[in-house]
């Protein structure tokens, strides 16, 4: 039953990795289950029984995705509001770049995963964060801090890592604080 196991895991994991080359190619939207199937070197019925298609594919990259990144994650500092925290997202961001590169700057095409990945990091972080104005103001606020970090990610991620770490680190936190200092007032 074990070989099967680790048939299955490595099988999968062909298929990722040929959709994850495809994307470096052309959009998501124009890769067909041939061409993935061909660059996996599977065949059809192979594919069909481990994935209903492609958007179940890239389901379970992001999936993986946001698993390895809260695993990375867990060690560093569990306050999310931390300049440590963001810096060492931030190193993990760069020494996947490649990855992030493909899911994320695709010149809007994977906005939706953008998304939902913002949206299960911020699940998993949510407990470590500070509260932000009234409940009904907090989604607000949360929502903006998210996406206007994530998109200070991907200009950095766009600008090919143009500034270090440390620095992209503290913009974003200085950001935020001024943000959530303003709402205590």
């Amino acid at each position: 039953m074990e070989t099967e196991s680790r048939r299955v895991r490595m099988t999968k994991k062909l298929i990722r990795t040929a959709m994850i080359e495809l994307m470096q190619e052309k959009p998501f939207s124009a890769i067909t289950i041939k061409e993935l199937c061909i660059r996996a070197d599977i065949n059809r019925t192979t594919f069909y029984k481990h994935y209903t298609d492609q958007k179940a594919v890239l389901s379970e990259i992001e999936a993986e995705l946001v698993s390895r990144t809260m695993d990375y994650m867990k060690d560093v500092s569990r306050d999310a509001a931390t300049i440590d925290f963001i810096e060492a997202f931030l190193k993990y961001v760069r020494t996947n770049s490649d990855l992030f590169k493909v899911l994320f700057c695709s010149g809007g095409e994977h906005e939706k995963m953008m998304l939902s990945y913002m949206q299960n990091v911020l699940k998993q972080l949510r407990p470590n964060l500070p509260e932000y104005g009234s409940r009904k103001q907090e989604k607000y606020v949360l929502s903006f801090l998210m996406y206007g970090s994530f998109h200070v990610l991907l200009t950095w991620i766009e600008q090919d890592f143009d500034l270090p770490e440390k620095e992209v680190a503290q913009l974003i936190y200085t950001m935020c604080d001024s943000i959530s200092t303003g709402m205590a007032e």
